[in-house]
């Protein structure tokens, strides 16, 4: 489960919300603000992972109302 804030610019206080068991596919589940009862997918892509630090890309589709 992974919580994405917006704190400025059109979505600002708004945030989306995915979950996931592992696979490169994540499922949005929801989110607050703009994004309450948002629906879609996100893939992840990781640039760089060691002890210390973790980079990560996401691009997202969702649909909101």
């Amino acid at each position: 489960y992974i919580d994405f804030g917006f704190n400025t610019g059109k979505f600002n206080g708004s945030s989306l919300s995915v979950f996931s068991r592992g696979e490169p596919a994540l499922a949005v589940v929801g989110g607050r603000g703009q994004f309450a009862m948002a629906t879609g997918t996100a893939l992840f892509n990781p640039i760089l992972i060691n002890a210390t630090n973790v980079i990560m890309e996401f691009n997202f589709t969702v649909i909101h109302f």
